[in-house]
């Protein structure tokens, strides 16, 4: 390795010089890289041939984009990482949004090889600027991602986004993104709307509602994820030990497969009332293996249960809020009646559920296997505030006491 001065004269006469510094890199390949500065060619010069030795050095001609290296990352997640398994179709599509709308704009021209610490901080902040902080941190998750699958192929010699952070969690959680509950009440709402409109006088239209209350009620007693209803067998329900078991899920494609994590695999014992409900959808169900599925006999789509259940059930059921324009005003429709729109989405039924244990006694962890969280960490996370220990307050009751006694 060695760093020559380079000097030329220029068409009007001026006399110009740079500082190339000449090596091999670890390919066997000759390699050259000007500088304007002596100093900036020795500094480079001491580090690529640091790199070299240890096999790591990634010379600029030969460095990817960060466009293309995320290209290289999403494939490899869709294949399935380091021995996981390829990830779904919902997680593909947000992982492409995030690539397409935040990184690659930002970053996608720039070569591997030159992204640096403070550059990597950069785009953190122009994220928060844009994003909630929640998103933001999603984003940066990806981005680091993108960096250290290049590295894990050598196609950068380090993870320089690796030290930067953002911090959703911590001491007062001012980020923390508190779950939205159902009221007690308002499911109580929900079921009674569900029995009506199942034992309404029009029978096409009953027996379509028989298969919404027969879903609904089971996400509501149950907690489950709307994949793991959508993708339920008959198989998964034991209607005379009253148990559901969960061991498979639908993806946003319809494509069967294992629960979203081992934990997720999990016994549910499930009241009389719902076993009586699954009874009698089980009578009238289309013939096939899932509890759920559309009047084909197929995988059931989330948009037709929001758009044909969940968004006109809430709604008849007065469990909605008016439709508000960016200016925060109430929208109306051509007859002027205010637009409502459902107050919750699907996923606030496991919400419930979970605050339903909670506040029967339940502890963290026998939440987080009904629930089938992976980690007590993610239970906690999401319902820690709910959680209270009454032995503890009383003890902080007494300490108030003494404390104040003390002083006389």
């Amino acid at each position: 390795m060695s760093v020559r001065k380079r000097t030329w004269r220029t068409s009007s006469g001026e006399d110009k010089s740079s500082w190339v510094v000449d090596y091999v890199d670890t390919k066997g390949k000759r390699r050259l890289k000007t500088f304007r500065l002596k100093k900036e060619a020795d500094a480079f010069a001491a580090t690529a041939n640091v790199e070299v030795r240890q096999g790591v050095h990634v010379a600029d001609s030969a460095s990817l984009t960060i466009s293309e290296a995320a290209e290289i990352w999403h494939k490899a997640v869709a294949v399935g990482r380091n021995g996981r398994d390829p990830a779904e179709a919902s997680t593909l599509r947000q992982y492409r949004t995030h690539i397409d709308r935040h990184i690659v704009p930002a970053l996608g021209h720039e070569k591997l090889s030159r992204l640096t610490t403070p550059r990597a901080r950069a785009f953190r902040d122009e994220l928060l600027e844009k994003l909630s902080r929640p998103m933001a941190k999603k984003v940066l998750t990806s981005f680091k991602s993108i960096i250290r699958e290049a590295q894990s192929r050598g196609l950068v010699m380090a993870n320089v986004a690796a030290p930067v952070t953002i911090q959703t969690g911590g001491g007062n959680n001012r980020h923390r993104e508190e779950v939205t509950i159902p009221e007690p009440a308002e499911i109580r709402a929900l079921l009674a709307k569900l029995e009506q409109l199942a034992t309404q006088p029009n029978k096409q239209w009953s027996k379509a509602w028989r298969r919404w209350r027969a879903l609904i009620s089971t996400a509501i007693y149950t907690g489950c994820r709307a994949s793991e209803l959508r993708g339920m067998p008959w198989e998964a329900i034991d209607l005379k030990a009253g148990t559901i078991t969960v061991k498979q899920r639908a993806d946003e494609n319809g494509k069967i497969g294992s629960p979203k994590s081992a934990a997720g695999r999990r016994t549910i014992n499930i009241p009389a009332q719902l076993v009586a409900t699954l009874r009698e959808w089980k009578l009238e169900s289309p013939k096939g293996p899932l509890v759920f599925p559309n009047w084909q006999g197929k995988v059931e789509s989330l948009a037709n249960i929001h758009t044909r259940c969940w968004r006109p059930l809430l709604i008849a059921a007065a469990v909605a809020v008016p439709k508000l324009d960016d200016a925060g005003n109430v929208v109306r429709d051509k007859e002027g009646q205010l637009i409502m729109l459902p107050k919750y989405n699907f996923h606030a039924l496991r919400h419930f559920r979970a605050s339903l244990l909670i506040n029967d006694g339940a502890n963290p962890k026998e939440v987080q296997v009904e629930m089938g969280h992976s980690s007590i960490t993610i239970t906690l996370g999401l319902y820690g505030h709910i959680f209270r220990d009454e032995e503890a307050d009383k003890r902080r009751r007494d300490r108030a006491e003494r404390l104040a006694s003390s002083l006389g």
